[in-house]
């Protein structure tokens, strides 16, 4: 989160700039990719789940090391990578060499694809994390078509692995952003919004595949430092609080198997709450920045806070099960069960 301080000045700026921004008008674009995906199994998927991975410090490159030694131990044959893919903004151009640092040098020896989703970072206009500007999507949607490994064909999109998964992407930035964004039509409750979430809604539910995710930065429930959806960070405009996140998630909500976000920098695991009856929810934002203790107090499944790490998804057609890995300073890697799902 930005600090008060800053974020004061930001506002200030924000107002007072916006009327110079440039026009941009945007409209969400849904693709299908599972064109872009190698052949998966059909009947076992193992999925490594980051987020806000992308500072380049040691921390991400210890946890890009521990996610190789637990794919060569355990396998994976698919990753997400839940936004925040670079710190402290994205980059400007599709040939940035951060792509390469920040990504394909870390990730490209897993050998699997990623289902890449986009932050608030990556969307910075006047502060890092501001979330206002949509151009640094589009660079990062442009990074999909140099790099194969980067699955990111559009900012909201939906991949199908056979009849055993389907992961559902959305761009959840413009509806949490910190400053006013750019594209009046994106802010909350603009027919971008709008639009997203009734693709949203048509897509899940009409999915016939065996097991359904959302894959979106901005978490429904946390009990970590940014909160739940609606609240986020006390903030004092409605616009920043996330309300809209909460309504683009609701749409999914008891059809959905899973919602998994980062933003909060920590490990989450929820069963279904009250306001997402039916669907369970995880964060998994430690993996390159780490945040400090809980600061409320929601029952959870699973939780680690103040450490580096990463989940894991073990999908058969009967049983989707949770794994926590957590990597220690000396690199030394503990995993836990958080959660074990059930198909009747």
């Amino acid at each position: 989160m930005l600090p008060r301080l800053r974020m004061g000045l930001a506002l200030v700026l924000g107002g007072f700039l916006v009327a110079c921004a440039p026009r941009l008008t945007g409209a969400v674009t849904v693709t299908d990719v599972r064109a872009a995906l190698p052949t998966l199994p059909a009947d076992r998927l193992r999925v490594l789940v980051m987020g806000d991975q992308g500072t380049g410090t040691d921390v991400q490159r210890r946890v890009a090391a521990a996610m190789r030694e637990v794919c060569a131990r355990e396998g994976c044959d698919l990753g997400v990578g839940l936004g925040d893919n670079f710190y402290p903004a994205g980059p400007k151009d599709a040939s940035s060499p951060l792509f390469r640092e920040r990504f394909a040098d870390l990730y490209g020896p897993l050998g699997v694809p990623f289902l890449m989703v986009l932050g608030n970072h990556d969307e910075s206009w006047l502060v890092g994390g501001d979330g206002a500007d949509a151009r640094g999507a589009e660079v990062q949607v442009a990074y999909s078509r140099l790099n194969a490994q980067w699955v990111m064909p559009g900012r909201s999109y939906r991949a199908p692995v056979g009849a055993l998964a389907e992961f559902f992407a959305v761009d959840t930035t413009p509806l949490a952003a910190y400053l006013p964004g750019l594209r009046p039509a994106e802010r909350p409750g603009g027919a971008w919004d709008a639009a997203q979430r009734a693709w949203l809604s048509g897509a899940v539910r009409g999915s016939g595949a065996r097991w359904r995710l959302v894959l979106g930065h901005h978490p429904l429930f946390s009990n970590g430092k940014h909160g739940n959806a609606g609240e986020y960070d006390d903030l004092p405009l409605t616009f920043q609080k996330g309300g809209a996140v909460r309504d683009l998630y609701g749409a999914a909500c008891g059809v959905a198997d899973v919602i998994l976000s980062g933003h909060v920098h920590a490990l989450e695991v929820f069963a279904p709450q009250p306001g997402c009856a039916g669907t369970w929810t995880a964060v998994s934002g430690a993996a390159g920045e780490v945040g400090g203790g809980p600061v409320s107090a929601r029952p959870a499944a699973f939780a680690a806070y103040g450490q580096p790490g990463f989940l894991r998804l073990e999908i058969t057609p009967d049983v989707l099960t949770v794994w926590a890995y957590t990597v220690a300073e000396d690199g030394v890697v503990t995993a836990r069960e958080a959660a074990r799902l059930r198909k009747g």
